[in-house]
Parts: C-alpha cells; structure tokens; sequence
C-alpha cells in the first residue's frame, strides 16, 4: 500500500507507466494533504484544478440531484487516484469528493500535469487503459444490477470494503449502502436485519460492521453461482 507520493505514482495504475523522469517531476510537483472525517474535499460544481491519490483513508465519491436524493458511487482507497477526469478534460467536478475518516491524499495541480503531458503527448496513450478497465467495470455493474439479487450484491460490497473499513475505522450507514447499490434503503433492511439474526453483522447507529466474513462469503460463492 503506497505510503509516499512516489510510492503511489510509481505502484498505482494511473501513473504507474509513466517514465521514470516523468514520474520524478510529478512527485515534485506534488504535494500531500491531510483531511479529518466528513471533510469535503471538493463539490459538484466545482472547477477542476487538481486531482488526488488516496495515501492513508479514504474518500466518499458521491452523486446528488436537485432533489438532495444522493448516489455513493464507492470508497476510493489507498493507492487509487480520483478526480482524474475532471483534472484532465477541464469540465466541473461530478461528483462530491469527502474524506471518510481521517484521510491524507497527495494533491497534483492539473496545470502542472497538462503542462508534463504537452510536452510529452506521447503520455496520454497511458490513460486509456485505465479509463478502458473503468469503461469495464462499470458494465460489470450494471450486469449485476440485472442478474444478481440485492443479497448477493450487498455481500459484495460489504466484503470489498471490509479490509479498508476496519483499517481505519470507516463507518457506512444503511442509508448509504443503499445509495451505493442504486437501491432504497428498505430493499436493504430486511437483509440486514437477518444478517443481524445470523450474527453475520452487527446494525449500529450509522454504521454496518461484518461480524462473520466467511458466512457472508460462502452466501456470495454459493448464491452468485446461480447466474454462472
């Protein structure tokens, strides 16, 4: 897990590709930042002047209408990047980005970036891998939103971030659970609370915390095999 700037440019994918004099002069370029729990780091709207890699925490990328209705689009952890295609194309930011738990990132100015990539435009072409395996996992969601029921993808998510929730103390209410599912926070409750009977998980007050991982990983291998 990158634990420096040059640690996160050299090991992660968005960068990783990169040069290695191309990568020195983005590690100088940059610079770390810290954010305690509930910070915003940037809102819908906002103009697109850098983008960040997670070190330490993590952040909530969010989604909201006009309606104040909300979408968690999920947890950015360490060693992934953010904000990159704002930073890149110049459009205002599309979603909410808040720190969840303490959090530090390392922040890169999109001038300083898109002046390295005039110089060398030959860098670009690293980019689209990254953004064709984000083209990739979106249509692997929306697939399970189609075949796969809530209990199984609710499973999935709660084990995808179990490790880094535990790390550093991250809570996730049902509320956003839902949100980050495209579902109503009641399609979740009665799983939950039967999870809860199970003693799979424990329902507290804002936060769903795993209590019995491999039961809730042999209901992901056994249910999921159904759609195979």
């Amino acid at each position: 897990m990158p634990q420096t700037t040059t640690q996160q440019l050299e090991e992660t994918g968005l960068f990783r590709d990169f040069d290695s004099t191309a990568k020195q002069h983005l590690a100088n370029c940059s610079h770390s930042q810290a954010f305690s729990d509930g910070e915003i780091i940037y809102q819908i709207g906002d103009e697109a002047t850098a983008l960040y890699g997670v070190l330490a925490g993590a952040v909530k990328l969010l989604g909201e209408d006009s309606n104040g209705k909300f979408c968690l689009f999920g947890l950015t952890t360490p060693g992934r990047w953010f904000g990159d295609s704002s930073a890149l194309d110049g459009h205002p930011r599309g979603q909410t980005a808040i720190a969840a738990g303490n959090t530090k990132v390392v922040k890169l100015l999109r001038s300083d970036l898109l002046q390295l990539l005039d110089r060398q435009p030959e860098l670009y072409r690293h980019f689209i891998s990254v953004f064709c395996l984000r083209l990739r996992q979106a249509g692997k969601i929306f697939e399970e939103q189609a075949f796969l029921t809530v209990s199984v993808r609710l499973a999935k998510l709660l084990l995808r971030l179990h490790k880094v929730r535990n790390e550093y103390g991250i809570k996730l209410s049902q509320e956003e659970l839902a949100a980050s599912l495209g579902v109503t926070r009641q399609s979740i409750s009665k799983v939950l609370k039967s999870w809860q009977k199970d003693a799979w998980i424990n329902i507290s007050y804002g936060n769903v915390e795993i209590h019995n991982e491999a039961a809730l990983q042999a209901l992901l291998t056994t249910q999921s095999s159904k759609y195979l």
